[in-house]
């Protein structure tokens, strides 16, 4: 009696665990395919060495997960096509994207920027505010 019941919740179980994967597989994505391509450069261009996402990253370089906020994205676009000088060198320069690929990164950020972090990452407080 028992090893038939064992048997057959473990079966049920199984079942339901390949159907709930083969109807997820078949969802669509709810990421924009311009912020999938933007990940992807995200990912071939090692950024996540220096800048960190969600909190997770390099801590090198400024956290991105809400930077469009801050600036509009052309202000980005041109920012990863015609590179500054990163701090605190004097020299080296930020790597260089082309026109799409930095279209495709804004894009991701800006979906990223969608997600809900929960305040995340927190903002400094100005010194001497509440006194």
């Amino acid at each position: 009696m028992k090893l038939r019941t064992f048997l057959l919740l473990s079966i049920s179980s199984f079942g339901l665990f390949v159907a709930v994967t083969l109807l997820s597989a078949k969802l669509p994505s709810p990421m924009p395919e311009q912020a999938v391509a933007g990940k992807l450069v995200w990912q071939r261009h090692n950024c996540v060495s220096c800048h960190s996402l969600f909190g997770n990253g390099g801590y090198e370089a400024e956290d991105l997960t809400n930077i469009t906020t801050k600036e509009d994205p052309s202000y980005f676009i041109n920012y990863l096509v015609q590179p500054p000088v990163m701090r605190p060198n004097k020299h080296t320069l930020h790597p260089a994207l082309d026109e799409v690929d930095a279209e495709n990164l804004v894009h991701y950020l800006e979906f990223v920027q969608t997600i809900p972090t929960l305040g995340w990452p927190p903002q400094q407080e100005e010194a001497g505010k509440n006194s």
